[in-house]
């Protein structure tokens, strides 16, 4: 049976799966363990300590940037800027902390449960997948270097990454501008991700079909005609891409 949404419009075959990286594919509290760990080194000042701050400073960057408060050509340098400050570190030391990060540390230790398998469990189904992601203080070749570390590389068409194509979610042209590169119409694609505002409700905006990765739900709820879901955790994924490739 064809589904519509609520203009009544079909719901296209599924061709492609779309995903954020951050508390979707990767641990983002993991990752500033690691980056606290190389702050200390450089720094002298307790890890401990700057992963709290690591965490609080990102989620005032990511406030900020909900709120409109950065320029998107500029995302990575304006949010450094605010970290930096925020922090009491050069700038240039965080960014040297990161990278060395990525390139030193064994990413598979943040990568989220599940995550490995759904991914490829989803490839083995024929269909497209690509990242699309937001940036705060680190650019995309950050997230490409751990993916590529963590073993998902092999499994992805295409990574865009807010400050390589000048638009952050949940803009519904960052979508666009992803899914055009593999001539996928937007209902066509499924976007999965943690955030109700950046992933969720972008994707819906976009017409696309969305699971947002809550888990505080106790199973996977479907909240409308339209292909939008609410799951505790990336593992239920393939179950609702048999569903759709199914209908």
């Amino acid at each position: 049976m064809n589904k519509c949404n609520a203009r009544g419009k079909k719901m296209g075959e599924l061709k492609l799966v779309s995903f954020d990286v951050w508390d979707t594919l990767l641990s983002v509290k993991l990752f500033y363990r690691s980056v606290a760990l190389e702050l200390a080194k450089i720094t002298g000042r307790d890890s401990a300590s700057l992963e709290k701050r690591l965490i609080e400073g990102y989620r005032k960057v990511r406030a900020i940037r909900r709120a409109g408060g950065f320029d998107d050509s500029k995302i990575v340098s304006m949010t450094l800027d605010v970290m930096a400050k925020f922090l009491n570190i050069d700038s240039e030391a965080i960014s040297k902390a990161i990278l060395k990060t990525a390139e030193s540390h064994p990413a598979e230790q943040y990568l989220i449960e599940g995550a490995k398998e759904a991914v490829s469990s989803v490839k083995e189904l024929g269909l497209k997948i690509i990242i699309v992601g937001n940036v705060v203080f680190w650019p995309g070749k950050i997230n490409r270097i751990l993916l590529e570390k963590a073993g998902l590389s092999n499994f992805i068409d295409g990574q865009f990454y807010a400050e390589e194509v000048k638009i952050s979610k949940p803009k519904p042209e960052v979508f666009y501008k992803a899914i055009s590169e593999f001539d996928v119409q937007p209902e066509e694609g499924l976007h999965v991700g943690n955030s109700l505002f950046e992933d969720f409700a972008g994707a819906i905006t976009a017409r696309m079909g969305a699971i947002l990765i809550d888990e505080n739900v106790g199973g996977i709820v479907k909240l409308s005609d339209w292909n939008a879901y609410i799951i505790p955790n990336i593992k239920s994924l393939r179950e609702i891409v048999n569903e759709l490739l199914s209908s």
